[in-house]
């Protein structure tokens, strides 16, 4: 059970449920075919109180939002050494067109990605529930994060690939000294997380359903704070528009429930648009077919954006968007490699390729005139582009040999020009 005063209801429906923390979602809204998930449900108004409380108070970091999470944050175990920093990106706002343009950085805690949110999180509430055990499907970021906190926890963790995993994320998992295991599919994996939670009750730290649902809600609040800060450094504004990458749309789906908190409470005047890039397009088809089903798309195409490569996406992903009048783009290869590129040349910030679906989303909706010239938008950067560089470390590198610093000279007054 979880902290006093918090139940789970569904995000669909209303209905309440079981809440062990596990990763169904809603039976009934399954058996209906519109798999759901569940969300915390909080003892308003006493937790809105306290939250405006702690808001001027002492604590610090993600302490300060915990009467609106399921367990007390531990931000010693650094999710993200909160907050995370958000600066503004005047040079890629002005290649865009969009001169308010924040980026918010979230790839700064122990495994540099926003899932050590949901980690630190899910490792404090496991913690309330005497589970030591915690246990992941994962193509990378997820399982990163359940190593590196289960480790810094001393809780065990479990993860389970899917054969093809990329192996620079492997190597970087088994850094951290976490189990790991691969299955032969995604499918299969998430059968064997969902048997591992049930039989062993062991936590589980990503979405197992099939089709999915998400990740289970108490990991879920973790990416809650992402939104209370962007609030909170902008002055206690409501941006516009905030962009995620999107896969299952844990954090989108969160940050879309922390604004509509913000607004129950009176400290804000308006929810921002949910916007963002997947892969294949599953959430873009849902949304111009007007329905809650979200249904598997063709995978049509290899993708760099291996973190977010699922053909699938969630109903909180759907109505995350939906409900806040944001807009999806299904992103290309090109699109995603150009928008690496930006960033890099025009902030210094170097996307995970996943990260940048966000961006290349972004670019498009600009272009397509969605987003007039004074919207002010909060960029989620969720992760570094180290964890990309995977398949370039099999090549030479395509560099001049020089041999006085005048030929370096001419070399970078040529690399200058280039860049003009």
């Amino acid at each position: 059970m979880s902290g006093p005063g918090v139940r789970l209801v569904c995000i669909r429906c209303g209905t309440e449920s079981d809440p062990a923390p596990h990763g169904r979602g809603c039976d009934l809204c399954r058996a209906a075919g519109v798999p759901a998930n569940l969300r915390t449900d909080y003892e308003m108004p006493s937790a809105g109180e306290r939250f405006v409380a702690d808001l001027t108070g002492p604590l610090r970091g993600t302490a300060r939002y915990r009467a609106l999470l399921p367990a007390a944050p531990d931000d010693d175990a650094a999710a993200a050494a909160a907050p995370s920093p958000m600066f503004a990106a005047p040079r890629l706002g002005a290649a865009i067109g969009l001169p308010r343009l924040w980026i918010k950085d979230e790839s700064r805690g122990l495994s540099w990605s926003f899932k050590d949110r949901a980690a630190a999180m899910a490792v404090q509430h496991a913690r309330t529930l005497g589970t030591e055990v915690l246990v992941t499907a994962s193509t990378g970021n997820a399982a990163a994060a359940t190593a590196a906190h289960a480790r810094r926890a001393e809780l065990q963790a479990v993860v389970v690939f899917a054969r093809g995993v990329d192996p620079l994320m492997a190597a970087f998992v088994a850094g951290y000294g976490a189990c790991v295991a691969v299955a032969e599919s995604k499918r299969d994996r998430w059968r064997l997380v969902g048997e591992a939670v049930r039989r062993y009750g062991w936590y589980p730290m990503s979405n197992y359903s099939d089709p999915p649902v998400g990740n289970n809600p108490y990991a879920l609040d973790g990416y809650k704070p992402i939104a209370y800060e962007m609030w909170e450094q902008l002055g206690r504004r409501t941006p516009d528009a905030v962009y995620f990458p999107i896969c299952y749309g844990d954090a989108i789906a969160a940050s879309r429930r922390a604004f509509a908190e913000l607004v129950e409470l009176g400290l804000a005047d308006r929810m921002p648009a949910h916007c963002g890039g997947e892969i294949y397009g599953s959430l873009t088809a849902a949304l111009a077919a007007g329905t809650d089903t979200v249904a598997a798309a063709v995978v049509d195409h290899p993708t760099s954006a291996t973190s977010i490569s699922s053909p699938q996406s969630t109903f909180q992903a759907l109505q995350a968007v939906r409900d806040s009048s944001g807009a999806v783009h299904t992103v290309g290869e090109d699109e995603i490699a150009e928008s690496v590129a930006l960033a890099a040349r025009c902030e210094g910030v170097l996307l995970e390729n996943a990260a940048a679906a966000g961006l290349a989303a972004l670019r498009a909706h600009r272009t397509r005139g969605l987003l007039p010239a004074d919207t002010e938008v909060v960029l989620v950067a969720s992760s570094t582009g180290l964890k990309s560089l995977g398949g370039r470390l099999d090549r030479p590198l395509d560099a001049p040999e020089v041999d006085d610093v005048s030929a370096l000279q001419a070399l970078t007054r040529e690399q200058e020009e280039h860049r003009r």
